[in-house]
């Protein structure tokens, strides 16, 4: 196996340096999707997009670069992610040719994450106890070179969307329970700003499709900002994802 680490960053060299820390002795490429551009003082190979592409642009971007090198697998690790030591090795030797996506324990501020349940109606889950899962989180996951996330996702549930894909071709999908990681969730884009909101729900509701399905998707997300007190502003992401899935529906 030869593996590459694409992190894809924004705006966050602070996080940055710890994520690069967690993956030192690997070969790495950063790619920098930030309005402006850093400043220069990332010690790591950088590749700049356009800026503002999104994650799974920005993550393909990387990918390409280690599949043109010859390399046959990526682990994708978020700017405000770090993997704990022996992680990525341990990874790399559970890897089985039946896999299609591997991931860490990823431990954030809420608790451990052992992965994503999907649930009737398009909902999803973060799972917190071990068990087989359906999907794992893109903040921490290895895969082929071969894969890509649909860049038609900009920042939510690009991930869900792959480990399906994967697992329609009856590749496995599963966590790696001596790997650890630890993310900051947010970090990048905060989970309580308009923002993240709009992003959060234009992937769900692209994922899901319409129909009763999107209206249920619509409905968890106001229900989500008013479970959490808001800010009140988060609402109008909620419409601007709307605004965002009908203008782009077929």
């Amino acid at each position: 196996m030869m593996l590459g680490v694409v992190i894809p960053t924004h705006s966050r060299p602070e996080c940055l340096k710890l994520a690069l820390a967690s993956v030192a002795g690997f070969p790495v490429v950063v790619v920098d999707d930030s309005p402006s551009g850093m400043d220069g003082s990332v010690d790591a190979n950088v590749i700049r997009t356009t800026g503002e592409e999104g994650f799974a642009c920005a993550v393909n971007r990387g990918i390409d670069h280690w599949q043109q090198a010859g390399f046959t697998h990526v682990l994708v690790l978020n700017d405000d992610a770090a993997l704990e030591e022996g992680a990525v090795n341990c990874l790399m030797t559970a890897w089985t040719d039946t896999d299609g996506a591997l991931a860490p324990v990823v431990h954030e501020p809420d608790g451990p994450v052992y992965g994503i349940d999907l649930l009737r109606g398009g909902r999803v889950r973060l799972r917190r106890t071990p068990g087989n899962v359906e999907a794992v989180s893109g903040a921490v996951i290895m895969m082929r070179c071969t894969e890509r996330f649909d860049p038609s996702y900009r920042h939510g549930f690009e991930d869900i969307d792959l480990c399906c894909r994967l697992r329609q071709r009856g590749l496995v999908v599963r966590v790696v329970e001596d790997a650890r990681a630890t993310h900051a969730a947010g970090g990048t884009i905060s989970r309580r700003s308009r923002m993240a909101q709009q992003r959060a729900l234009s992937g769900h509701l692209r994922w899901v499709g319409g129909g009763p399905r999107g209206v249920y998707a619509v409905a968890l997300s106001v229900a989500q900002v008013l479970r959490d007190g808001g800010p009140m502003e988060r609402l109008f992401g909620v419409i601007d994802a709307v605004r965002d899935h009908h203008w782009r529906a077929p």
